[in-house]
């Protein structure tokens, strides 16, 4: 089997089977790698005495298996190799979704319903309240009387 006859054969379905009749072990790993591109994972190796053997494939719905298969297929559609040079790399990990707004406010600590409330806080100490200063300066003393002289 020629790499496009393997090729056309992981068109997607859930599961494929390959009859590459004696194969080496050169083209046995050569399928392994156009099936782990196209996003396939080995399910089974079937001994068929003098017909060979027979090899059954899965599709591979994992999120790394469907990135190779997609980067595989648009490689392909560009005219590029069927394997990439190298592996590529994993998709990101999905974002986090944004907090909830009850995880903005601190939560409070719970109590048990019988237990009493806790007390108020503690207050400044009081201080001698001073009545406000007058408007304006305080009046002079009064002039002492004038008394007659003699």
């Amino acid at each position: 089997m020629k790499d496009d006859e393997i090729r056309a054969r992981f068109d997607g379905r859930g599961r494929v089977e390959l009859l590459p009749g004696n194969a080496t072990a050169s083209k046995r790993r050569r399928i392994e790698e156009i099936a782990h591109a196209l996003g396939y994972r080995p399910l089974a190796v079937h001994n068929l005495g003098l017909a060979g053997i027979r090899l059954d494939y899965e599709r591979d719905d994992t999120p790394q298996a469907r990135r190779r298969s997609e980067l595989t297929i648009a490689r392909l559609r560009a005219g590029g190799p069927l394997l990439p040079a190298i592996e590529p790399p994993p998709p990101p990990p999905p974002t986090p979704p944004p907090p909830a707004p009850s995880q903005l406010r601190p939560r409070q600590p719970s109590r048990p319903p019988s237990a009493p409330p806790p007390p108020p806080p503690a207050a400044a100490p009081a201080r001698p309240r001073l009545p406000p200063p007058p408007p304006c300066p305080p009046l002079p003393p009064p002039a002492p009387p004038i008394t007659p002289t003699s």
